[in-house]
């Protein structure tokens, strides 16, 4: 098997990278993309109350186990299936359950960590950031904690002024410098979809 063509894609949280790679994906469809969420490799916070694990920085990087992702990331770049945790946003814990992952001729990575660890950044052959002014990113994040992951408006509102703001600027602002592309968000930027896809896809054919 051919080494796969491995995309990370990064940016603030409600900056949209979600969006962006679920349209890429569509694009790609005869690559079969393999799309993993950094979100699913928080630390499992069982062990704590109920209310300290609010009380826990989800923005800062060290919240992810980033040692089982550079294994499990490394392990799918090798041609090796891997079992995937799944996390619950909801308890801030894993569950029993994981997901089988297998290799596919694109991998996609895709979270607001994605250029944060020097150790995963050389692993990929393409690093993408996805742009977008903080009023807005703020508000899609709001929308989304409270529709998706069943908290209050004043639970998001409290953490984004509390930790997100800061450890955005802190943290995942600074990275942009790791990018190859840098793509703005603002509206849905099929243009820039578009001219990634094909990006990717001329990357793969020159592999085969």
């Amino acid at each position: 098997m051919l080494a796969p063509f491995m995309v990370a894609v990064s940016g603030g949280s409600g900056s949209g990278k979600t969006t962006f790679v679920s349209k890429l994906k569509e694009r790609l469809v005869h690559q079969r993309p393999l799309v993993i969420s950094i979100d699913h490799y928080y630390r499992d916070l069982a062990h704590l109350a109920v209310d300290e694990r609010a009380r826990c920085n989800f923005d800062d990087p060290e919240s992810i186990e980033k040692t089982l992702l550079y294994q499990q990331i490394s392990h799918l770049q090798s041609g090796y299936s891997v079992e995937r945790p799944t996390y619950d946003f909801a308890t801030h814990t894993r569950t029993a359950a994981t997901e089988r992952l297998d290799p596919s001729p694109v991998i996609i990575m895709d979270g607001i960590f994605s250029l944060c660890y020097p150790e995963l950044l050389q692993l990929f052959d393409l690093k993408i950031f996805i742009d977008v002014e903080d009023d807005i990113r703020v508000v899609r994040r709001i929308r989304r904690d409270t529709a998706e992951r069943g908290r209050s408006f004043e639970s998001c509102a409290s953490q984004y002024l509390g930790s997100v703001k800061a450890m955005h600027r802190k943290h995942i602002e600074p990275t942009k410098v790791a990018a190859d592309i840098i793509v703005p968000w603002h509206s849905m930027n099929e243009r820039a979809v578009g001219y990634i896809a094909d990006l990717i896809q001329l990357s793969v054919q020159r592999r085969n």
